[in-house]
């Protein structure tokens, strides 16, 4: 079962990276209009909105690998859990690591930044869903965080807080948060970064 497991998990990763990758671009094709596509794409350049990127691929691939290996394995929503508030968590903090150090983003260390957080999402879930059970108290602190994640990632692309990991970046204030407007967006995406 473990070789089965490692597969899904491979398949995992490659799932949330193929399709976290397309997020950051969905809402600019639905011509910068649609909230159902702003609910789980990235709708503005902030750190918060490129978190997505990897929650929502992630949960979506959950719920599917669940319906397969859910008998097989222990410790299934905790593992999940864990892996969806890793992801997010080395991508933030490498973001505001390296970030500042650098003076400005760099893509390819961004995009690497990206596979590294889903490829640690995904050797915890393995280690998690492959060991001994865990109590039971740990599913409950399991549905309480996963909660909260779906809660938040729910509601900050339409109220965000007015804190720096919610303001569009250039590595520079910019005093905007949330989803932008359709001017904002067309000259954000059409003007080479300075």
């Amino acid at each position: 079962m473990k070789n089965k497991l490692l597969l899904w998990e491979i398949g995992g990763f490659f799932f949330i990276g193929v399709v976290g990758a397309a997020l950051h671009f969905t809402y600019e094709f639905s011509n910068f209009s649609s909230n159902v596509v702003a609910y789980f794409s990235a709708v503005n350049e902030s750190t918060w909105e490129h978190l997505k990127m990897v929650f929502f691929p992630g949960l979506v691939f959950s719920l599917v690998e669940y319906t397969y290996v859910r008998d097989k394995v222990n410790n299934y929503l905790i593992a999940k859990t864990a892996s969806l508030f890793i992801m997010p968590l080395v991508i933030v903090v490498g973001w505001y690591i390296y970030a500042p150090i650098v003076g400005n983003y760099i893509f390819a260390v961004d995009l690497s930044l990206f596979y590294l957080a889903v490829l640690t999402g995904q050797i915890i879930s393995y280690k998690l869903l492959t060991r001994t059970k865990l109590e039971t108290k740990y599913n409950t602190i399991a549905v309480g965080v996963l909660s909260l994640l779906i809660i938040t990632f729910s509601l900050f692309t339409f109220y965000p807080p007015h804190i720096f990991l919610f303001e569009h970046l250039d590595l520079k204030d910019t005093g905007k948060y949330g989803i932008l407007n359709m001017e904002d967006n067309i000259r954000y995406f059409t003007t080479p970064p300075q």
